[in-house]
């Protein structure tokens, strides 16, 4: 049994350097830039009104207009002072003008514009280069890319993006107890939460499953289901039989394809059963415990972590903050514990209230919860009010739960 500390080091260490493709720009959102993106032009590449109005040279007391300057058009210059023309937003501004005044402050008659409020010199013009020079980079490698960083990339005047390529995830349950969610279980049956569970989980963080498989308790059925998993991901998360049961085959089969298992135990409550094994192909596996609320400690916790380590994003470690308990928890010397809390940022700080739980299958307890804290190996445990670490879940800090 290893402890949180090496396991999570484990799974860094043998997670595969992340590939590259190419995608179209609308198809790279959520993806990360492996290349520098640089800027063909500037940006503007011309002088352009920011505002529709009037394009004036010199101050005076009234102006006489010339021909309008629609968008997309190379207009006159601006011959001397007194001389305006109207134009819109996004144009560009004539050689001589030297500001643009909104229309809302204006008024035209017999083609004599007048000004009712003066603005400063430049105003409401956009300078050539003023958001991007020429040669700049605009997206180091690195970036994740979102929307905004996708037209900033069709300015730099790209229409694919180098990226890294996302690892495809397959998710295999197992169990001979386990029924579908529809069906009513019958003398020692449960129902399959673990599967949605788990391909939910996957799709919210951005790694939506390739499929969901389901085995018995059966060596035979449960090697052929992690072979057809594996034959279409780069890495299977299977949920049960992982443990030290006459019944629990996962490991045994996973040896029998050629995986090499680096760790089947943790030092950890819940989920100590958590085993983690990669294959001589880069494949990798995933053991996660039958419980759900262990599934989702190991979701959190060490899944992630590689998923984002294999999808090129530099921040793939926990942020790890400091709350008050709300209330008192009790614990054993031995293993580190995980509680999932309720954090809530006070002006204080973040205070962490505990529900109450029956157990690693109470998947009702983590209803409304948006974290998990821990206490050390050593601890028995801490009254209301201590600080004890804990870092938010994933779909509840984003971006911001990654260092």
């Amino acid at each position: 049994m290893i402890s949180v500390q090496e396991a999570l080091k484990t799974v860094l260490e043998k997670t595969p350097s992340p590939g590259v493709e190419t995608l179209v720009l609308e198809k790279a959102a959520g993806k990360i830039v492996a290349e520098d993106v640089v800027s063909d032009i500037a940006m503007p590449p011309f002088d352009r009104s920011a505002v529709d109005g009037f394009a004036l040279r010199g101050v005076a007391e009234s102006y006489r207009l010339m021909d309008e300057i629609p968008a997309g058009t190379q207009p006159p210059p601006i011959p001397s002072s007194g001389f305006a023309a109207a134009i819109m937003t996004g144009a560009p501004v004539p050689e001589g003008a030297d500001t643009i005044v909104m229309v809302e402050v204006t008024q035209v008659a017999d083609g004599i514009l007048t000004i009712q409020k003066m603005p400063g010199s430049g105003a409401n013009i956009c300078y050539r280069a003023e958001d991007i020079t020429e040669g700049q980079t605009v997206l180091p490698r690195g970036t994740l890319v979102t929307p905004s960083e996708t037209g900033i990339a069709a300015m730099a005047g790209r229409e694919t993006l180098s990226v890294y390529r996302t690892p495809t995830v397959s998710v295999l349950t197992t169990g001979s107890e386990v029924i579908p969610p529809v069906h009513i279980p019958g003398p020692g049956q449960v129902r399959n939460a673990n599967g949605v569970l788990i391909s939910s989980f996957l799709a919210q963080a951005g790694y939506p499953a390739v499929k969901v498989f389901h085995s018995a308790d059966d060596p035979a059925s449960l090697k052929n289901a992690a072979k057809q998993a594996l034959s279409v991901s780069d890495i299977l998360l299977t949920a049960g039989g992982v443990s030290l049961g006459t019944h629990d085959y996962v490991p045994s089969v996973l040896e029998e394809l050629g995986f090499e298992f680096h760790f089947r135990t943790v030092a950890q409550k819940p989920g100590k059963p958590f085993s983690f094994a990669t294959d001589s192909h880069g494949k990798m596996m995933f053991g996660l415990p039958g419980n759900p609320v262990s599934v989702l400690v190991g979701l959190e916790m060490y899944v992630l972590a590689c998923l984002r380590h294999y999808s090129g994003f530099e921040k793939h470690h926990r942020k790890v903050l400091t709350g008050t308990l709300g209330s008192s928890v009790r614990k054993k010397i031995g293993r580190l514990n995980y509680f999932r809390t309720v954090a809530k940022k006070t002006e204080t700080g973040w205070v962490l209230a505990v529900p109450e739980t029956s157990g690693s299958g109470d998947l009702m307890s983590t209803r409304g919860t948006n974290s998990i804290a821990w206490l050390p190996p050593e601890s028995t445990g801490a009254e209301a009010g201590t600080g004890v670490l804990f870092v938010l879940m994933s779909w509840a800090g984003g971006e911001s739960c990654w260092e």
